[in-house]
């Protein structure tokens, strides 16, 4: 019994030896290890950067075409209210493109931003047919987003008299 006891108690202090071994080489991370993690960490951060970035200027490009659409609209209810009356003596004719010329207007986006963007209202009004009468009206509301990019925004209607 007395050679199994010693037989066991050399198997612990294997044992242990071989824990303090796996110890040593699992107490830290090498530094390859190291900067591969701050690698993959610095990757997925400029990732989420530049994806906030690009959400950014799609948010402001998108509110600035929706007030230039609302200002094209403006412009249709403009030349919708006209006078064109060809029932009358003498008839009256005001839907014309001379009554309605280019038209600098601010695209304010109620303090989203830091600067004033400007647009153009461009009104094209044209005779579809004289009988019956009809006109087209065409207007286009133009902006410089960002300073390097021209952007438009279109509505178009027809209108006949005494509408």
């Amino acid at each position: 019994m007395r050679q199994s006891g010693k037989l066991g108690d050399g198997m612990v202090q294997r044992r242990h030896s071989r824990n303090r071994r796996s110890r040593r080489t699992a107490a830290g991370l090498t530094l390859v290890e190291v900067v591969v993690a701050l690698g993959i960490s610095v990757l997925a951060v400029a990732g989420i950067v530049s994806g906030y970035l690009f959400s950014i200027v799609s948010a402001q490009r998108s509110a600035l075409s929706l007030v230039a659409g609302a200002k094209a609209v403006e412009r249709i209810e403009e030349t919708r209210s006209a006078k064109w009356d060809n029932s009358s003596w003498p008839p009256v004719d005001q839907l014309v493109a001379s009554n309605f010329p280019d038209e600098l207007v601010i695209l304010d986006r109620n303090g989203a931003g830091t600067g004033i963007t400007y647009a153009t209202n461009i009104t094209q009004i044209s005779q579809i047919s004289a009988d019956p009468p009809l006109k087209r009206i065409h207007v286009e509301c133009v902006f410089n987003f960002r300073g390097s990019q021209l952007v438009t925004n279109a509505v178009e209607t027809c209108r006949a008299p005494d509408q």
